[in-house]
């Protein structure tokens, strides 16, 4: 699909109509899911060939992309989102916002112990440039501001072990691949932390730790989330939470 392709706002909002439904029929047969069988994972140099081109991403192009595909009735005007389910995007490094989109378009990602049904779908319709472009637009915008949930107590409490981690539990400090203050990668891989909201936090390191979540390289996040108790998820997400951004963008 080129970028050319998608030139009906019409067509486009019944495709996005379509995808909703779906994903609330999906939503709706879930409600007893038992673990489905293993999905597919990336190899490194696969990884490295498929981000190649992702520095030529037209931030211009990808904020057209992101409000004509209706990316923000989920992830905000701008990617930053006002839901507690659905994460910002903004502050991202590029690589790491196109190697989620092809995680789901190759049907790499599960969201609530299910597929995930909207972003399969959307992801569909994206050719690896216009993915460039969106990761491109949302680079480039502020990083998410403090949910308003986030508890600042239990914050506390994860600081320690995001920072330090715990030797006798074996958990490696969160810093190490995501940064001191959760705000990058060091990988294509390892998302900024910062801002995002505890549900979605929790809602991820639920699917790390269940083994559905297929997307990390060498199973890295599947090994660090099982040695984690639903507590230590907890207050780490309100760590991250509580990161973000003090001043909304204007």
């Amino acid at each position: 699909m080129t970028r050319s392709t998608l030139h009906s706002p019409l067509t486009a909002l019944k495709t996005v109509a379509l995808v909703l439904f779906a994903g609330v029929c999906g939503f709706a047969q879930a409600a007893a899911h038992t673990p489905v069988a293993p999905m597919p994972e990336w190899e490194a140099a696969q990884l490295e060939e498929a981000l190649a081109n992702v520095s030529n991403g037209n931030a211009k192009e990808g904020e057209r992309l992101n409000h004509f595909l209706y990316c923000s009735a989920c992830h905000g005007d701008n990617g930053n989102s006002q839901s507690r389910n659905w994460p910002s995007l903004t502050g991202q490094k590029p690589d790491y916002i196109m190697k989620t989109l092809l995680d789901y378009q190759r049907d790499m990602r599960r969201d609530h112990y299910r597929k995930a049904y909207v972003m399969n779908r959307m992801s569909q319709l994206l050719s690896p440039p216009q993915m460039a472009d969106l990761a491109a637009y949302y680079a480039q915008q502020p990083a998410p501001v403090v949910p308003p949930q986030t508890d600042l107590k239990l914050a506390k409490l994860g600081a320690r072990l995001a920072l330090q981690g715990d030797d006798k539990r074996g958990i490696t400090a969160c810093a190490a691949c995501h940064g001191e203050h959760g705000e990058s990668g060091i990988t294509p891989d390892t998302p900024a932390l910062a801002g995002q909201t505890p549900e979605y936090f929790i809602q991820a390191m639920q699917m790390y730790k269940a083994g559905m979540r297929t997307s990390d390289i060498g199973g890295v996040m599947r090994m660090f989330a099982k040695n984690l108790s639903d507590r230590d998820i907890t207050v780490l997400a309100h760590y991250y939470a509580s990161l973000g951004s003090r001043t909304a963008a204007r």
